[in-house]
């Protein structure tokens, strides 16, 4: 599983696990002096923070800059954006189930299982789930901001 899919699979299963490789930042981030970003989704996938473009990778970096910190804030906004997203799009009795997989999903992920048939099925479940996670999410950044000293 490359990095890519990797991070596509850990935010569409809202888990924060340890990744196939060490994360690091390549920069100090600083933060942004802005309050609110908004982040669209489309089928569960992060695909523009305000209204610009970007990859899933682009998407952590950039909310890692806007934040600052460490212990992954970008990855960490983007799986609460998400999950706010999912509880306003997802039927209830779908979502349930869809949580309980997620934490099936993690598990397998931090067992080092990650060809594991049975972790390929719940990705297949958990990609169908998303299929009408779609829209705009807008969060205040006040409350996570961290700039570096």
């Amino acid at each position: 599983m490359s990095d890519a899919d990797f991070c596509r699979q850990a935010v569409l299963t809202n888990a924060l696990v340890a990744g196939p490789g060490p994360w690091s930042p390549t920069t100090v981030y600083v933060g942004s002096e802005a309050d609110q970003v908004v982040i669209t989704f489309d089928q569960g996938v992060p695909v523009a923070i305000d209204g610009e473009t970007v990859t899933m990778l682009q998407a952590v970096q950039e909310l890692n800059w806007r934040i600052g910190g460490g212990h992954q804030p970008g990855a960490a906004t983007l799986i609460d954006a998400h999950r706010r997203l999912e509880d306003a799009t997802i039927d209830p009795a779908l979502l349930a189930f869809k949580r309980r997989i997620e934490r099936q999903w993690a598990e397998l992920v931090e067992h080092g299982q990650c060809d594991a048939p049975l972790k390929e099925a719940l990705d297949a479940f958990i990609v169908t789930s998303q299929a009408e996670v779609t829209g705009e999410v807008r969060l205040d950044l006040r409350d996570r901001l961290n700039p570096a000293a």
